[in-house]
């Protein structure tokens, strides 16, 4: 899992090659995850977080 300094999960956000975007846990090539609109692959990732205490989303333009 993708963890930042406190051990938490990091859920990335970010446009991918395939033209869309992608959500994806840091430390991880492969996304768990792909929308056409940057406004749902956020709001995915945030829902994840939401089920791991502690976690939180970065959003890599």
């Amino acid at each position: 899992m993708g963890f930042d300094q406190k051990g938490s999960t990091v859920f990335c956000v970010q446009h991918g090659k395939s033209g869309q975007w992608e959500v994806s846990e840091e430390g991880f090539d492969k996304p768990l995850a792909s929308f056409d609109s940057p406004e749902d692959a956020k709001k995915y990732a945030n829902d994840l977080a939401k089920t791991k205490e502690g976690s939180g989303v970065k959003v890599i333009d």
